[in-house]
């Protein structure tokens, strides 16, 4: 029973070999030269990987070059190549370099060798940014000098060296400010060393200088809260960063830096005491000077500091008998002290307020009767104080006032009446109300209040006016009498309170207008029903807006005249003249409703004016002798 199974299978088999050879007599010859090209190729690649592909050798060593084929020289130079060294990859260059220019493998042969070349270059990059300099350089000159990547080679090197400077150039500024104690600028100087495109100096050089910043800073850390009163300003933020800043010893590397803080807090507090006498503040003077340590050294200004505070405390109470007594003690201050010319010049000031304090007693007396007459008069007395003795800034407020009061009781009556009058709501009313508030003269007290009420009664006034023509241009553009309806509104001159509302109407009804001779004009220019017709009249009426009237009849055209348009180019294509209906459809807008589908007869009518694929003639087959192939794909694998 087996030997008949086996039988059976026999015959199945040789009836499997004789449909095979049946199919075979019946398949083209160009389908036989396909297979075979198809089989060559795949050969010739797979021959060529094995052969760039080899395992290592230890033979390399052994071989004897000059008798040496190509594809062993390249398998040998990978090997070296592969060490990572520069010695090997300039070994693996030369092995290969000895192979004439015109050797089949030339082309894998050069790009091994450019390869091997940016390597180099990389590992002196890397030696770079490491922070040998000096040994990137030598790496880099010893690329060789016939390669392409040579070219870069003293432009990578000037690089290098303009970096280096730069880091260089930073670090100094660096160390200069550290020399100053200016810790901050230090910092910032040092954080460049970031933005310095080296590793090296991005990173180890700069932890260094960081860690030489902090290092000094450690004997001035106690003085950064200091800093920060200092900064806050005020007597007591000035005083409290003097007391931190004594405590540093005068050994400490951050000595020098305390004691610029102290004298500059020194000079705030004298300039903040020169500001209170200037501005008489004698009460806070008299508290800032009872506050400073003796430590500033500044026993004979404060006591001058505190006879001047006493004795402005005495002006200030505004008699005669005070002002003298403010006199004799600033007297006391000798000519050998230090504040002697400012206790001069406040005693000048002293004996003149004390005429200034008799003339404003008196006006301010006459001023308590509180009639007109009697606040007309208090301002002549008042006005007697000249504008060149201390007390004239007071005199003038006090005149300022009597005479704010004075205009209020003229002109309050006069405002009133032409509210009462403008109540009536009539043009004539209005404008009876605006003559009435006129009398008010500007720069009076009531003179902003009265300009107000006029600007308001004049809108009031030029609304009742131009409402109702506005209102009739209104209805004419309603009617679609958009001329009409121009002339009307233009009625409303500028600067009146409707002549922007009336602009915007006009400037809408005028594109109304000009869409309607637009579609006008597209209409007659469309009537040929030629094609260049039809685009000229798509050209003017895609210029409608669509929110005017006209923008409906625009939009229906538009998609009319670009189904005209396509039905044109189908009747080229039928004709054969697929470029003519190309370019044809090409001309429908994308807003017509024609667009789409002629986008797709677009590409259609493209695919047909594809040029058909040509085939490979028998003649083109490769030989049976084995050719390396190295196309894009074996090229970019690397043996």
């Amino acid at each position: 029973m087996e030997q008949s199974t086996n039988q059976g299978n026999t015959a199945n088999h040789q009836a499997f070999f004789q449909r095979i050879a049946l199919r075979t007599t019946q398949i083209p010859w160009q389908l036989w030269a396909i297979a075979l090209i198809i089989a060559s190729g795949t050969i010739g690649f797979t021959a060529t990987s094995m052969l760039l592909r080899l395992p290592k050798s230890p033979q390399c060593v052994r071989i004897f070059w000059p008798v040496a084929s190509a594809s062993m020289r390249l398998y040998c130079a990978q090997i070296e190549a592969e060490q990572g060294t520069v010695d090997s990859f300039l070994r693996a260059i030369n092995l290969v370099e000895a192979l004439p220019d015109d050797h089949p493998l030339r082309h894998e042969i050069n790009r091994n060798v450019e390869e091997w070349a940016v390597a180099i270059l990389d590992m002196a990059e890397k030696e770079f940014q490491q922070g040998k300099l000096e040994e990137a350089i030598k790496t880099a000159r010893r690329v060789p000098t016939h390669v392409q990547v040579y070219e870069v080679v003293e432009e990578r090197i000037e690089k290098w060296r303009s970096i280096w400077r730069e880091g260089e150039e930073i670090f100094a500024q660096v160390e200069e400010e550290l020399r100053e104690s200016n810790w901050n600028l230090a910092f910032r100087e040092a954080v460049g060393l970031l933005s310095v495109p080296n590793k090296y100096w991005a990173t180890t050089r700069y932890d260094d200088t960081v860690n030489r910043i902090q290092l000094a800073q450690e004997e001035s850390s106690r003085l950064d809260d200091a800093y920060r009163v200092l900064r806050r300003g005020g007597i007591d933020n000035w005083l409290a960063a003097i007391a931190d800043a004594e405590k540093i010893s005068p050994e400490s590397y951050a000595y020098q830096e305390a004691q610029n803080l102290i004298t500059d807090a020194k000079e705030k507090i004298t300039d903040h005491i020169d500001s209170l006498i200037n501005d008489r503040r004698w009460s806070s003077l008299s508290d800032v000077v009872n506050q400073l340590p003796d430590s500033l050294a500044l026993s004979e200004e404060v006591a001058d500091w505190r006879t001047m505070a006493s004795a402005g405390l005495d002006a200030q109470t505004g008699t005669v008998d005070n002002l003298e007594v403010a006199i004799l003690a600033l007297e006391e201050i000798d000519e050998d002290r230090p504040l002697y010319q400012e206790a001069q010049t406040l005693i000048s000031r002293f004996k003149l307020e004390i005429q200034d304090v008799t003339h404003l007693q008196e006006a301010r007396n006459l001023a308590n009767g509180g009639s007109v007459d009697d606040l007309n008069a208090a301002i002549a007395a008042a006005e007697m104080v000249p504008s060149s003795n201390p007390r004239y800034q007071e005199a003038r407020q006090e005149i300022n006032q009597w005479t704010r009061t004075i205009q209020l009781r003229e002109d309050q009556p006069i405002l009133d009446k032409a509210r009462s009058l403008a109540a009536g709501g009539s043009l004539s009313d209005l404008r009876q109300a605006i003559a009435q508030a006129q009398m008010i003269g500007s720069g009076r007290a009531l003179s902003g209040e009265a300009q107000r009420e006029i600007n308001d009664w004049r809108v009031s006034i030029q609304r009742k006016e131009d409402q109702p023509i506005l209102n009739q241009a209104i209805a004419l553009a309603s009617g679609k009498d958009y001329e009409a309806a121009i002339r009307a509104a233009r009625q409303i001159s500028s600067g009146r309170v409707l002549y922007q509302e009336a602009q915007s109407n006009i400037r809408q009804w005028q594109q109304e207008i000009r869409a309607q001779r637009n579609l006008q004009e597209a209409y007659l220019i469309a009537q040929p029903q030629t094609s260049q017709a039809l685009i000229s009249a798509i050209s003017v009426v895609r210029q409608i807006p669509s929110s005017t009237d006209a923008g409906r009849q625009a939009k229906q055209a538009l998609d009319r005249w670009g189904f005209q348009l396509l039905s044109m180019a189908q009747k080229l294509a039928n004709r054969s003249l697929l470029p003519e209906a190309v370019k044809l459809a090409k001309m429908i807008p994308r807003d017509s409703a024609a667009h789409s589908s002629a986008q797709a007869q677009i590409t259609m009518w493209n695919k047909l004016l594809e040029p058909p694929k040509p085939e490979i003639p028998p003649s083109l087959a490769p030989e049976n002798e084995f050719v390396p192939i190295l196309d894009t794909e074996s090229s970019n694998n690397t043996p």
